[in-house]
Protein backbone atom coordinates (compact mmCIF):
# COMPACT_ATOMS: atom_id res chain seq x y z
CA UNK A 1 0.00 0.00 0.00
CA UNK A 2 1.04 3.54 -0.77
CA UNK A 3 0.94 6.51 1.42
CA UNK A 4 0.79 10.00 -0.65
CA UNK A 5 3.06 12.69 0.79
CA UNK A 6 2.55 16.41 -0.02
CA UNK A 7 4.91 18.00 -2.65
CA UNK A 8 7.20 20.77 -1.36
CA UNK A 9 10.28 22.53 -1.95
CA UNK A 10 13.58 23.69 -0.57
CA UNK A 11 11.78 26.17 1.53
CA UNK A 12 10.15 23.87 3.27
CA UNK A 13 13.11 23.45 5.88
CA UNK A 14 12.41 26.45 7.23
CA UNK A 15 8.56 25.72 8.04
CA UNK A 16 7.91 22.12 8.57
CA UNK A 17 7.03 20.84 11.82
CA UNK A 18 10.23 18.75 12.81
CA UNK A 19 13.54 19.08 11.30
CA UNK A 20 16.86 16.62 12.30
CA UNK A 21 20.28 18.18 11.09
CA UNK A 22 23.48 15.74 10.96
CA UNK A 23 27.04 16.41 9.74
CA UNK A 24 29.82 14.56 9.14
CA UNK A 25 32.84 14.62 7.13
CA UNK A 26 34.39 12.39 4.60
CA UNK A 27 37.68 11.86 4.10
CA UNK A 28 37.72 12.22 0.20
CA UNK A 29 37.33 14.98 -2.31
CA UNK A 30 33.73 17.23 -2.29
CA UNK A 31 33.67 15.80 -6.23
CA UNK A 32 33.60 12.31 -5.53
CA UNK A 33 31.55 12.90 -2.62
CA UNK A 34 28.77 14.71 -4.53
CA UNK A 35 29.36 12.03 -7.55
CA UNK A 36 28.13 8.98 -4.94
CA UNK A 37 25.19 10.69 -3.93
CA UNK A 38 23.80 11.88 -7.24
CA UNK A 39 24.66 8.10 -8.93
CA UNK A 40 21.67 6.07 -7.34
CA UNK A 41 23.24 2.86 -8.60
CA UNK A 42 25.86 3.07 -6.04
CA UNK A 43 23.65 3.53 -2.64
CA UNK A 44 23.58 -0.12 -2.06
CA UNK A 45 26.72 -0.53 -1.90
CA UNK A 46 27.48 2.47 1.01
CA UNK A 47 23.97 3.64 2.50
CA UNK A 48 23.51 1.08 5.03
CA UNK A 49 19.51 -0.64 4.29
CA UNK A 50 19.38 0.84 0.61
CA UNK A 51 18.58 -2.44 -1.40
CA UNK A 52 18.13 -0.29 -5.00
CA UNK A 53 17.62 2.93 -6.24
CA UNK A 54 17.39 4.31 -9.30
CA UNK A 55 16.17 7.90 -11.56
CA UNK A 56 13.75 4.93 -13.52
CA UNK A 57 13.16 6.58 -16.80
CA UNK A 58 14.09 10.14 -16.10
CA UNK A 59 15.86 11.01 -19.32
CA UNK A 60 19.36 12.41 -18.69
CA UNK A 61 20.68 14.96 -17.58
CA UNK A 62 19.56 14.75 -14.42
CA UNK A 63 18.25 17.72 -12.21
CA UNK A 64 15.72 19.50 -10.94
CA UNK A 65 12.46 17.55 -11.25
CA UNK A 66 14.34 14.22 -11.82
CA UNK A 67 12.03 11.16 -10.59
CA UNK A 68 14.09 8.50 -8.28
CA UNK A 69 12.94 5.77 -7.12
CA UNK A 70 14.13 3.36 -3.99
CA UNK A 71 13.67 0.31 -1.66
CA UNK A 72 15.29 0.63 1.91
CA UNK A 73 14.61 -1.96 4.51
CA UNK A 74 12.39 -3.60 2.64
CA UNK A 75 10.02 -0.44 1.53
CA UNK A 76 9.75 1.85 -1.07
CA UNK A 77 9.99 5.22 -1.96
CA UNK A 78 9.36 7.59 -5.11
CA UNK A 79 11.28 10.98 -4.59
CA UNK A 80 11.29 13.93 -6.86
CA UNK A 81 14.58 16.14 -6.79
CA UNK A 82 13.79 20.06 -6.08
CA UNK A 83 17.39 20.79 -5.71
CA UNK A 84 20.67 20.24 -7.82
CA UNK A 85 23.36 22.56 -7.67
CA UNK A 86 26.37 20.74 -8.78
CA UNK A 87 29.03 19.83 -6.18
CA UNK A 88 26.99 21.80 -3.02
CA UNK A 89 23.68 21.10 -2.80
CA UNK A 90 20.75 18.30 -3.78
CA UNK A 91 17.41 17.78 -2.11
CA UNK A 92 14.23 15.77 -3.20
CA UNK A 93 10.57 15.82 -1.74
CA UNK A 94 8.80 12.24 -1.01
CA UNK A 95 6.12 12.21 -3.50
CA UNK A 96 4.95 8.78 -1.92
CA UNK A 97 6.02 5.87 0.32
CA UNK A 98 4.80 1.84 1.61
CA UNK A 99 5.55 2.92 5.18
CA UNK A 100 3.15 5.82 6.94
CA UNK A 101 6.44 7.96 8.23
CA UNK A 102 5.14 11.68 7.73
CA UNK A 103 2.26 14.00 5.60
CA UNK A 104 5.65 15.38 3.88
CA UNK A 105 9.19 14.82 4.20
CA UNK A 106 11.52 17.02 2.06
CA UNK A 107 15.83 15.56 2.76
CA UNK A 108 18.24 17.82 1.71
CA UNK A 109 22.11 17.14 1.79
CA UNK A 110 24.68 19.74 1.38
CA UNK A 111 28.24 19.70 0.99
CA UNK A 112 31.53 21.72 1.53
CA UNK A 113 35.32 21.42 1.47
CA UNK A 114 36.17 20.52 4.92
CA UNK A 115 40.30 19.99 6.14
CA UNK A 116 41.03 18.30 2.73
CA UNK A 117 37.86 16.17 3.04
CA UNK A 118 34.03 16.64 2.68
CA UNK A 119 31.66 17.93 5.22
CA UNK A 120 28.31 16.34 4.37
CA UNK A 121 25.22 18.14 5.87
CA UNK A 122 22.27 15.87 6.13
CA UNK A 123 18.51 18.15 6.95
CA UNK A 124 15.31 15.85 7.32
CA UNK A 125 12.38 18.38 6.95
CA UNK A 126 8.96 16.52 7.92
CA UNK A 127 5.65 16.71 9.19
CA UNK A 128 5.58 13.79 10.92
CA UNK A 129 2.88 11.09 11.04
CA UNK A 130 2.40 8.66 14.06
CA UNK A 131 4.58 6.10 13.30
CA UNK A 132 8.03 9.37 13.48
CA UNK A 133 6.25 10.92 16.42
CA UNK A 134 6.79 7.55 18.27
CA UNK A 135 10.37 7.03 16.96
CA UNK A 136 10.89 10.98 18.39
CA UNK A 137 12.64 9.89 21.60
CA UNK A 138 15.37 8.07 19.30
CA UNK A 139 15.07 9.46 16.11
CA UNK A 140 17.77 12.00 16.13
CA UNK A 141 20.21 9.26 17.46
CA UNK A 142 19.21 6.90 14.71
CA UNK A 143 20.08 9.25 12.35
CA UNK A 144 23.33 10.47 13.45
CA UNK A 145 24.49 6.58 13.51
CA UNK A 146 22.61 6.22 10.43
CA UNK A 147 24.76 9.18 8.51
CA UNK A 148 27.97 8.28 10.20
CA UNK A 149 27.93 4.74 9.27
CA UNK A 150 26.68 5.91 5.45
CA UNK A 151 29.33 8.17 5.58
CA UNK A 152 32.51 5.60 6.75
CA UNK A 153 31.02 3.38 3.90
CA UNK A 154 31.21 5.70 1.46
CA UNK A 155 35.21 6.62 2.49
CA UNK A 156 36.01 3.07 2.16
CA UNK A 157 33.47 3.31 -1.54
CA UNK A 158 35.66 6.02 -3.06
CA UNK A 159 38.93 4.75 -1.57
CA UNK A 160 37.99 1.44 -3.15
CA UNK A 161 36.60 2.99 -6.43
CA UNK A 162 40.16 4.81 -6.90
CA UNK A 163 42.43 2.49 -6.10
CA UNK A 164 40.37 0.46 -8.86
CA UNK A 165 41.11 3.35 -11.18
CA UNK A 166 44.33 3.67 -10.45
CA UNK A 167 45.39 -0.29 -10.58
CA UNK A 168 43.31 -0.15 -14.55
CA UNK A 169 45.40 3.09 -16.01
CA UNK A 170 48.40 1.41 -14.50
CA UNK A 171 47.45 -1.66 -16.63
CA UNK A 172 46.45 0.50 -19.79
CA UNK A 173 49.73 2.58 -19.11
CA UNK A 174 51.97 -0.59 -18.74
Amino acid sequence: MWFKMRRVGLDYIERAGKTYVVECDVDAPRADVWQAFVDPTTWSEWFPGVQFASYGNSPEPYGVGTFREARVGGQRFEEYIVTWEEGKRWAYYIDRATVPLARAQLECTEFEDRDGGTRVRWILAADRRLLMWLAAPFFQRTIDSLLRKAMRNLEAFIQARRADQHSAGKLVGG
